[in-house]
């Protein structure tokens, strides 16, 4: 009698079914993990803008009304992932920034959006919590 040194399609497509099953279960974690670890930027970029503020107060006794005075060239985060913008006073006593996600990180629906007021209160009137700010 001759012995079968190989593999037989049935066990290739089993093999297959399980990898596919596989990673049926792991995509969506990653994808998961990864659109959380894009929230960061989000966060560190209002912090930092709400620095530029205070440093602006700090000078001229009143906040800043646009972006570009806080050396703020577009109104997007470094990669791009969240829209920003500001909205300041009629006295310029008082502002909220806010970071929308945009593009791929819009497919964040646990939290779309970030806002830091003047206190310091994060995501106030938003449905988010704080959990969104890592």
């Amino acid at each position: 009698m001759q012995k079968n040194c190989g593999i037989t399609l049935i066990e290739l497509c089993i093999a297959l079914v399980i990898l596919a099953l596989l990673a049926g279960i792991a995509y969506p974690s990653y994808v998961e993990v990864v659109l959380r670890s894009h929230r960061a930027e989000a966060s560190e970029t209002l912090l930092a803008l709400a620095g530029r503020q205070e440093l602006y107060f700090a000078e001229f006794r009143y906040y800043s009304s646009s972006l570009s005075s806080l050396g703020v060239t577009e109104a997007v985060t470094p990669s791009g992932r969240y829209q920003l913008s500001m909205d300041v006073a009629s006295d310029g006593m008082s502002y909220q920034l806010v970071a929308v996600a945009v593009g791929a990180q819009a497919a964040d629906t646990e939290c779309q959006s970030f806002s830091l007021n003047h206190l310091g209160q994060r995501n106030e009137g938003l449905s988010y919590s704080d959990s969104c700010w890592l």
